[in-house]
């Protein structure tokens, strides 16, 4: 009810902006619904995405911990249609400070972020496209909440094949490439945004 008081839902539309790198700090959000990409721009204006947030994620946490002159460290803007809760840093910095069970919920949330960039980092780094593509498909299942083990799960895919290869450090053309081969192999099949595992074993070893 304390936090109600604090916060503010702000309804997005697809492609809205919520933040842009540099611009001041002004608060945290919450995913209600939709979807929403934090992401890094080159200077030639390529995109890498650096997160994907769905309902329960939290957007622009890390500032709230930092001097009250910083700005959000990176972009953020919707993909899908959706609602979001604003907590301002004013308010919800002083709020944190005397509810210790908040701060470690924050904290918690940090540290499985920093595990997701950690993770993306080493599949950019070591793995070759087919794995980082196998380990995003599978961690999609997850998300979605489908039983891996419950025959061909299928799920819609969160974001376009081009923000896919983005968030997997590669270019459109090479993940494009690795689904044909996945499909021609019978290990994935491929409708429009809808993905159905045939062969998760198969997938699994790619990883």
């Amino acid at each position: 009810d304390r936090l109600a008081g604090l916060s503010r839902v702000v309804h997005v539309r697809r492609k809205e902006p919520l933040f842009a790198e540099g611009e001041p700090y002004r608060g945290m959000f919450v995913v209600l619904s939709g979807l929403v990409v934090v992401y890094s721009l080159s200077d030639d204006g390529r995109m890498l995405i650096l997160h994907v947030c769905r309902a329960g994620d939290m957007v622009a946490e890390v500032p709230l911990f930092e001097d009250s002159d910083a700005g959000y460290p990176a972009h953020a803007k919707a993909t899908r249609d959706g609602d979001l809760l604003f907590l301002p840093r004013d308010a919800f910095a002083p709020f944190v400070r005397v509810h210790p069970e908040v701060a470690w919920e924050l904290a918690r949330r940090v540290a499985g972020r920093l595990k997701e960039t950690t993770l993306q980092l080493e599949g950019v780094t070591f793995r070759d496209v087919s794995s980082r593509l196998a380990q995003y498909l599978i961690r999609e299942v997850e998300a979605a909440g489908l039983d891996p083990e419950d025959g061909s799960p299928e799920l819609v895919l969160p974001l376009t094949k081009g923000s896919i290869a983005s968030y997997l450090g590669t270019v459109h053309e090479t993940l494009s490439r690795t689904f044909a081969r996945l499909i021609r192999e019978r290990v994935i099949e491929v409708r429009g945004p809808r993905i159905k595992i045939l062969d998760l074993p198969r997938l699994r070893r790619l990883r």
